[in-house]
């Protein structure tokens, strides 16, 4: 999230916020054993995302706590999941977790809900959600052992780092061309080591839509995503199975952490602006953060914008894959500003709310 994953924390009084430094030097268990886990199936075309063309944009939430800081105690279960797929309807989802936890019995319990995720055509997205852009060969290694526990066919989607910061190359001192030059090392590192999954790749300034392409003149340092690809031809992924991966808020400073959107642009989403920078350059994305109200309602200078993020998400399903939206799972207070359930005794037994249903594209 860009504030910082969530200004509010759940009512236990864990907070899902960035990790601590400390997580940068952790690293991932190596794949569980083959007991534990089964062979990667066959490809499946129904799940592979070059096949959502077809499907047409996938509508999905992220289901949030394994992130949290302070423990992930309130990490979604099974029947989180469940609730999220079988009864609310979404088709994709984002599952954000602390990479220091991701131990053999926390890989054999999300495996389960990966697989569940699988039998029911719904992605899920892993992502390492602490903000932290690790050195080339440390992303290598990390995914490299944390992806060969998963299938390959599409219903397993590699989100590399949330909202990447800390570039500090010495001599590549522009943050977005080390990010290209690293990212490109890291995704053929990982293609090397036979990890083909799909990846969403994130870049620097919190990964917003709006920054996404800036329109730099050449005499100009890049300071946006599509400007160091531009710069940086060649190939981003040998296997093209690599998405640009985007956030966006709609608040004063897109910063999530406010309920009223800000109007200076407008009362349209900006998904469509997005869309064509992405077609210019033949790339597809997946917006993997964005929210504009919650189960209590939407504000009124958000309805119109959530209303023409949906339509400019299905306008644009050629280059825009698919969406989670920020506020699911049963970490986040009655009061959280984009919590996405009812309330929590009766979450998946009231009736679905109003703006969950807008959430599913309906």
């Amino acid at each position: 999230m860009i504030s910082g994953c969530g200004p509010e924390g759940s009512d236990s009084g864990v907070h899902v916020v960035a990790p601590t430094a400390e997580s940068a030097q952790t690293s991932v268990a190596a794949p569980v054993p083959a007991a534990i886990r089964s062979p990667s199936p066959s490809p499946s075309p129904s799940l592979s995302p070059s096949a959502t063309d077809s499907l047409g944009p996938l509508f999905g939430a992220n289901l949030s706590g394994a992130e949290a800081s302070g423990g992930d105690s309130i990490r979604p279960s099974l029947d989180d999941l469940k609730g999220y797929v079988d009864r609310f309807g979404f088709r994709l989802i984002r599952y954000p977790f602390k990479p220091e936890l991701m131990t053999p019995d926390r890989i054999s319990e999300l495996r389960q809900l990966t697989d569940y995720a699988r039998s029911r055509g719904a992605p899920v997205i892993l992502d390492k959600h602490d903000y932290t852009w690790w050195p080339v060969q440390k992303q290598i290694d990390f995914w490299t052992k944390l992806a060969g526990n998963f299938p390959d066919d599409g219903s397993v989607i590699l989100d590399l780092v949330n909202e990447p910061r800390g570039f500090d190359d010495p001599v590549v001192t522009n943050d977005w061309m080390q990010w290209i030059r690293d990212a490109k090392l890291v995704i053929a590192g990982l293609r090397a080591n036979g990890i083909n999954h799909p990846i969403a790749l994130e870049y620097p300034q919190w990964s917003a839509t709006f920054r996404f392409d800036k329109g730099e003149g050449a005499w100009k340092d890049c300071e946006s995503a599509a400007c160091a690809i531009d710069r940086d031809p060649g190939v981003l992924d040998p296997q093209k199975r690599t998405f640009i991966n985007a956030h966006r808020y709609w608040d004063k400073g897109s910063s999530g952490t406010n309920k009223a959107c800000d109007l200076t642009w407008g009362h349209t989403s900006g998904f469509d602006g997005f869309a064509s920078q992405l077609r210019k350059r033949g790339l597809k994305a997946y917006i993997t953060e964005a929210a504009f109200g919650s189960s209590s309602g939407v504000d009124q200078t958000c309805s119109d914008i959530g209303k023409d993020a949906i339509a400019d998400i299905k306008a644009n399903a050629d280059v825009i894959l698919g969406i989670t939206w920020w506020g699911g799972g049963r970490i986040w207070p009655e009061s959280y500003l984009f919590k996405i359930e009812p309330a929590k005794a009766t979450r998946f037994t009231a009736p679905i709310p109003a703006y969950a249903q807008l959430l599913i594209g309906k």
